[in-house]
C-alpha cells in the first residue's frame, strides 16, 4: 500500500522573510516511513517528559510545552514556536538542552531546529501535531514505552541516557557521546579525570553499552585496573600473556577504569602501553579514567606521559549548585518510588533539596548518600521526615558534628584565594574593582555567615566605617536578587567557605 504526503525541502529563515519552499511537489512515501515519523513524534513527547523534569514544571510550561513537533525535513526535526520572540527565546535559552535529551534518544543523530510558525510553509505546517492534542493517557504511556527511562542514579544500570550533566561534566559527557555514537574525536587516546564520585566510571559503562549494542560486544572493552592487573599476572604465573593480548587488542575502543592505581606497578605500566600503542595504530580509541592529572602521574615516563597528553584530556569537577539539585532530586524521586511499593512515603520537599544542594558541595555519589541516609533515618525506624532529619544527614557527611560558624578571617582568607588577591588587599583603602568587589562579597558573607554586627565587620576590614559595610550588603544583596550568575558564583564561595577544614569543632 502506498500514500501520498508532501515532503518540502526549504532553507533557514533568513533576515529576507519567510522561508519558502524549494520543493512543493508530492513525493510518495511507504506506509513504513509514516509509521516512522509516528516514532519520531512519540520521541519527542519523551523527550518533553525529560525536559520537564529537568527545567521544572514553571520554565517546561512557560516555554518547552508550547513548542509543537512538526516533521522531520531532511535529517532534521522541525518545532515549531508560536512567534519569533519565543523562538528566539528557546533557541538562546533551551535549545542546547533540547538538542541534549533528543540525543539521547534518538541514535540517529538528527538535529532539533526550532522555527516560528508564520515562517514554516504551509504545507510543512499542516503536518504539526499540537503539543495539546489530545491523546489519552494509555496511549501516551505506550509510545514512552519503548524509550530509555533514566537508572543510573536509582542504582541501576550505567548509560548515557541517565547521566545527569552540567557545567563540571559537559565536555566530558560530550566526548562520551560522541564516542558511543560511533564518532571521532580526533584523538585516539581520551583521558577523563576527575576526583571520586563524580562519575567517570558511569561515562565509562555508558560508553560501554551503547557500543555494545549497536557494533556488538566484540566491538567495545570495558576494564577496571584491578582487571587488568590479575589478568596480566596471571598470564606472567602462566608464562604466557597472550589471552590478555587478545581480549584487549581485538576491541575498536578500550576503557580503562582507575587508571592510576596500575600506575604504581612498573611491568603492569609497560604492558599496558604496549596495549595501547598497538590499539592506537589499528586505528582505535582508549579511553583512561584517572583521579589525577597525569602531568602529576611520577610513575610515567616522558613518553608515556606525552602519549597521553597528545590525545584530549577531559577535568570533571565536583557538581555544580544546579547539578546538585538534580542530582539530589533525582534520588530523592527514586526512593520515593521504591518507599510507595511498600506502602510508605518519602516526601522530600524542595527547601530540602536547596539545603542539602546548599550545604553539600560534595560528588554525586555522596548526594546519594546523604538522601540514603535521610530515609534510613526516618522512614525506616518510624520517626518523622522533617527539617531535623534533613540537618542530621548533613552532619554525618561532614564528620558526625555541625560546623561552627567560620570567622571573618577565615572568610577573608577563602575569598582572596579564591580572587586572585591577598588578605591585605581586601583591608586596604584602593577601590579597584579586582579589589572591591571580592571585598564586598566578603562584608556580606560575614554579615550572613557570622553573628558580628556592621561595626564589627567594618574594623576587621580595614577599621572601615559601619555604613560602608551596610552599603557593600545591600549591593550585593540587590546583585545576587537580579543576576543569576552572580548568585551563583556567591553560591559556591559560600560552598567553599562552609567547607573550610578551620569551620570544625
Amino acid at each position: 500500500m502506498i500514500i501520498k504526503q508532501t515532503t518540502p525541502r526549504y532553507a533557514s529563515a533568513g533576515a529576507g522573510g519567510p522561508v519558502r519552499s524549494q520543493e512543493s511537489t508530492s513525493v510518495r512515501r511507504s506506509v513504513s516511513e509514516g509509521v516512522q515519523d509516528d516514532r519520531v513524534a512519540q520521541m519527542w513527547d519523551s523527550v518533553r517528559e525529560s525536559l520537564r523534569r529537568r527545567l521544572g514544571d514553571v520554565r517546561y510550561d512557560t516555554w518547552i510545552a508550547k513548542l509543537d513537533f512538526v516533521a522531520e525535513v531532511n535529517g532534521e526535526v522541525v518545532l515549531a514556536a508560536a512567534s519569533e520572540h519565543e523562538r528566539s527565546r528557546v533557541d538562546a535559552d533551551f535549545g542546547h538542552l533540547i538538542q541534549q535529551a533528543w540525543d539521547l534518544a534518538d541514535r540517529a543523530g538528527r538535529r532539533i531546529r526550532i522555527e516560528a510558525r508564520e515562517r514554516i510553509p504551509a504545507d510543512v505546517l499542516a503536518l504539526a501535531q499540537p503539543a495539546d492534542e489530545d491523546v489519552l493517557e494509555d496511549e501516551r504511556d505506550a509510545a514512552l514505552a519503548d524509550e530509555p527511562r533514566p537508572e543510573g542514579i536509582n542504582g541501576d544500570a550505567q548509560t548515557l541516557e541517565n547521566f545527569l550533566v552540567g557545567d563540571s561534566n559537559r565536555l566530558a559527557f560530550g566526548l562520551a557521546h560522541r564516542l558511543a555514537m560511533g564518532g571521532g574525536v580526533a584523538a585516539n587516546v581520551v583521558t577523563i579525570v576527575g576526583p571520586h564520585g563524580v562519575g567517570k566510571t558511569h561515562l565509562l559503562k555508558g560508553i560501554q553499552a551503547s557500543l555494545a549494542a549497536a557494533k556488538g560486544e566484540g566491538s567495545v572493552l570495558y576494564m577496571s585496573s584491578e582487571d587488568f592487573t590479575v589478568a596480566f599476572v596471571d598470564g606472567v604465573k602462566r608464562k604466557d600473556t597472550s589471552d590478555l593480548r587478545t581480549l584487549v587488542r581485538r576491541a575498536k575502543v578500550v576503557l580503562l577504569d582507575d587508571f592510576q592505581f596500575i600506575c604504581s606497578k612498573p611491568g603492569t605500566l609497560v604492558e599496558f602501553f604496549s596495549h595501547m600503542r598497538a590499539i592506537v595504530a589499528n586505528g582505535g580509541v582508549v579511553v583512561l579514567a584517572c583521579d589525577q592529572s597525569p602531568a602529576t602521574i611520577d610513575q610515567l615516563d616522558d613518553r608515556m606521559r606525552d602519549e597521553i597528553h597528545g590525545g584530549v584530556i577531559a577535568q570533571m569537577e565536583l557538581p555544580e549548585r544546579n547539578l546538585r539539585r538534580e542530582i539530589l532530586r533525582a534520588k530523592a524521586d527514586s526512593v520515593a518510588a521504591a518507599a510507595s511499593a511498600i506502602d510508605a512515603t518519602f516526601d522530600f520537599e524542595e527547601e530540602w533539596i536547596d539545603l542539602l544542594a546548599d550545604r553539600l558541595p560534595a560528588s554525586g555519589r555522596a548526594l546519594c548518600g546523604a538522601i540514603r541516609n535521610v530515609y534510613c533515618g526516618t522512614i525506616l525506624v518510624g520517626k518523622p521526615l522533617d527539617r531535623t532529619a534533613v540537618e542530621k544527614a548533613i552532619q554525618l557527611q561532614a564528620g558526625g558534628s555541625p560546623a561552627r560558624a567560620p570567622k571573618i578571617d577565615t572568610i577573608k582568607d577563602v575569598t582572596a584565594r579564591a580572587y586572585g588577591v591577598t588578605k591585605a588587599e581586601l583591608e586596604s583603602a584602593c577601590r579597584k574593582r579586582q579589589y572591591a568587589l571580592p571585598r564586598q562579597y566578603a562584608m556580606y558573607l560575614s554579615r550572613q555567615l557570622t553573628k558580628c554586627s556592621y561595626p564589627q565587620i567594618g574594623r576587621m576590614f580595614g577599621d572601615r566605617d559601619h555604613t560602608t559595610v551596610l552599603f557593600a550588603y545591600r549591593k550585593i544583596a540587590a546583585m545576587i536578587a537580579s543576576n543569576d550568575t552572580a548568585a551563583e558564583e556567591l553560591r559556591q564561595l559560600e560552598q567553599r567557605i562552609m567547607a573550610d577544614p578551620r569551620n570544625a569543632k
